[in-house]
């Protein structure tokens, strides 16, 4: 990918000390507990059970921002991030003032969880969660957004973070376009990059599926194109 980058922080207790760097950041805990400083100062409390359970909080950070974390029981983190200037704000999002929206219908229900949204003020990344119902679909209909056709269409790439409940399930991905075709299996923890082409999600009856999506580009906007077998 050119813009995005992703790691994991995977703690049990014990102190991190780090540094944004170039990289506008996004931090999203998915369990534990932390407390996360910046410039030496408290800026919040993170915890959850699981993605399953409770709902995300999370913290911006903008380049060059030094940051220590806490860590008070086992504890993971996905860490988000793509080259930035700098213009941003630092901010902590608690759960209350994160945004869900409930859709799709019949087969392809699931919740969607806006954690950083078009309108904060972030450089590049726009980023949330999905959790599909039980065995259902998702990222459907199967849409696409590598090419820059406004107001059509606008280029972002994009990566996936997948959990999934009972973890012994799976689930696939299917990326294509006109030149290419392929079919990725899913199990828990794993990640998926989109830089190109539509991307639905399934997932086996019975078990559900998760995913912390991001996505960057030169425009901060989402218009993605559906596919027109799929445009009913």
């Amino acid at each position: 990918l050119k813009f995005l980058s992703f790691s994991i922080i995977r703690e049990e207790k014990g102190v991190l000390k780090g540094n944004t760097e170039k990289e506008e950041t996004v931090f999203v805990i998915t369990e534990g507990k932390c407390s996360f400083y910046i410039e030496k100062n408290l800026i919040g409390v993170m915890k959850r059970k699981n993605v399953f359970e409770e709902p995300p909080c999370a913290v911006y950070l903008p380049p060059f921002f030094e940051y220590t974390i806490e860590f008070e029981k086992k504890t993971e983190i996905c860490v988000v991030g793509c080259p930035g200037r700098g213009t941003g704000k630092p901010k902590f999002l608690n759960s209350k003032e994160i945004k869900f929206r409930r859709v799709g219908e019949e087969t392809y229900f699931r919740n969607i969880t806006d954690i950083i949204p078009e309108s904060f003020q972030a450089e590049k990344i726009i980023l949330g969660e999905t959790i599909n119902d039980p065995g259902n679909w998702s990222s459907y209909p199967p849409h696409k957004h590598d090419q820059d056709n406004p107001p059509l269409e606008i280029a972002l790439e994009e990566l996936y973070f997948f959990k999934i409940t009972p973890p012994t399930g799976f689930g696939v991905i299917r990326i294509f376009d006109e030149s290419q075709d392929n079919l990725f299996l899913i199990k828990n923890n794993e990640l998926v990059t989109i830089p190109k082409g539509y991307h639905p999600v399934s997932v086996v009856p019975k078990h559900q599926i998760y995913y912390l999506w991001a996505l960057a580009g030169e425009k901060r906007e989402l218009k993605p194109k559906v596919h027109p077998d799929f445009n009913f």
